[in-house]
């Protein structure tokens, strides 16, 4: 808890102290916003819907921007959407590799051999509908579904499926506890290894004041996972998550936020037949903060249990794992945390930079059972963005992870990506 309050007032003082420094002169990374096609003889009657899709869009980089084609009914009060992008990606590893097109330190390759690799991605391409109107019960709306080809054999999956107002989320998409406007840019679809990312079924109510503070409360889906063995394994969950966050904006591109989630996990125990409850736990701070040109994004994460909502251990089955006695399954604390900087040259070009670190904490005699276990990762990339067009954007990057093991093995990646992502 000492550590999160350090990292608490450090991201309030950076905060506080961007705030007072020309927040108005921070450049958008593209020239204006997406010129809508709307199909409709009422055309001149739609500004209202054409607004919802332009205020609706989402900050974080991997979700598709307003859509390019609307349909709107003939009072001009209801719009359907339908756009995406298309993205193609080449990736070359060197001086290590990762078993993954996306770059988690966990899964760096162990051998200890300097190996090499060149792979094409176009899986994150994403595509979506979107309807947003207005009602005398929801008010202003939408409702909002996305899907890309990462399921099982690069089969079609679905990534948002919710209904949204200004006071509820209702449906399937990112959980409540994380920053998603706070998340660092990355032509890497994983993003930063320390960053807290997960999508969830969940019902969210949401409250904001006209002094730019806001809360949310969540009841998300249960779907942990761990390490079973023929002695204990997880079963079905009792009870949902349940986030909270606050909020406080100084202005569009300046807030800081804090945020805590509750779990209740379920294992059986396969010796005695039992069925045992652990309650798990996270909390986080986090930053972002604008000054002039340039945007620090900042967060910091603590908790137990909490694995699968940390990118690169979300992959590692860690939030329960076998104790030392047969039977028994514990939890492991961990820590993660990402600082990164974007400079937005001009609304053709940016350019970031970021840092981030996860670290695991043995329990009950894990690190003596799986000494080859994943212990801490890092993650280090640097980039740069070109918009040719106001639809087409070209993206280098370089990537570097480091991966640590309880036995104390440590191993390293390099990675290159090049991108080019049109949207529709």
């Amino acid at each position: 808890m000492k550590k999160l309050l350090k990292a608490t007032m450090f991201f309030v003082g950076a905060c506080l102290t961007g705030s007072a420094v020309c927040a108005q002169d921070w450049v958008q990374p593209k020239d204006e916003p997406v010129s809508l096609i709307c199909i409709s003889e009422t055309i001149n009657e739609a500004p209202d819907v054409v607004e919802i899709f332009q205020t609706t869009q989402s900050n974080y980089y991997h979700n598709p921007r307003a859509p390019r084609f609307v349909l709107v009914d003939q009072e001009g009060k209801w719009g359907l959407g339908i756009g995406g992008y298309l993205q193609t990606k080449f990736e070359y590893d060197f001086g290590g590799s990762v078993d993954n097109v996306d770059f988690f330190p966990s899964a760096i390759d162990r051998s200890g051999v300097s190996s090499s690799q060149y792979q094409m991605d176009m899986t994150n391409s994403t595509i979506f509908m979107k309807l947003v109107g207005r009602s005398r019960v929801f008010g202003d709306f939408y409702v909002f579904t996305s899907g890309n080809w990462r399921g099982d054999g690069d089969n079609f999956r679905l990534q948002n499926m919710y209904l949204s107002t200004e006071f509820m989320t209702l449906g399937y998409t990112t959980g409540a506890f994380m920053d998603i406007d706070a998340c660092p840019v990355t032509v890497d679809y994983g993003g930063p290894c320390g960053m807290a990312f997960y999508r969830t079924t969940q019902l969210r109510l949401n409250y904001s004041t006209m002094w730019g503070l806001s809360m949310g409360l969540g009841i998300e889906a249960s779907k942990p996972d761990g390490t079973n063995t023929e002695y204990a394994n997880i079963t079905s969950q009792r009870m949902p998550n349940i986030p909270v966050y606050f909020q406080y904006d100084l202005n569009s591109n300046n807030h800081i936020r804090l945020a805590g989630i509750v779990r209740n996990l379920s294992y059986r125990n396969n010796v005695t037949g039992d069925k045992h409850n652990k309650y798990a736990w996270g909390a986080q701070a986090t930053i972002l903060g604008t000054m002039g040109k340039l945007q620090l994004k900042g967060q910091f994460t603590m908790g137990k249990g909490i694995g699968s909502y940390i990118n690169n251990i979300s992959n590692v089955g860690v939030d329960l794992v076998p104790a030392e006695e047969n039977g028994r399954m514990t939890m492991l604390r961990s820590e993660a945390w990402y600082v990164g900087l974007q400079y937005n040259a001009s609304s053709k070009f940016f350019a970031t930079a970021t840092y981030s670190q996860t670290t695991l904490h043995s329990n009950s005699g894990y690190s003596e059972a799986y000494p080859t276990a994943y212990r801490r990762g890092q993650y280090l990339v640097a980039n740069m963005f070109y918009n040719v067009s106001n639809n087409m954007q070209l993206g280098l990057e370089y990537l570097h992870g480091w991966r640590s093991d309880f036995d104390g093995n440590k191993e390293g990646a390099n990675r290159v990506n090049l991108a080019a992502r049109y949207n529709f």
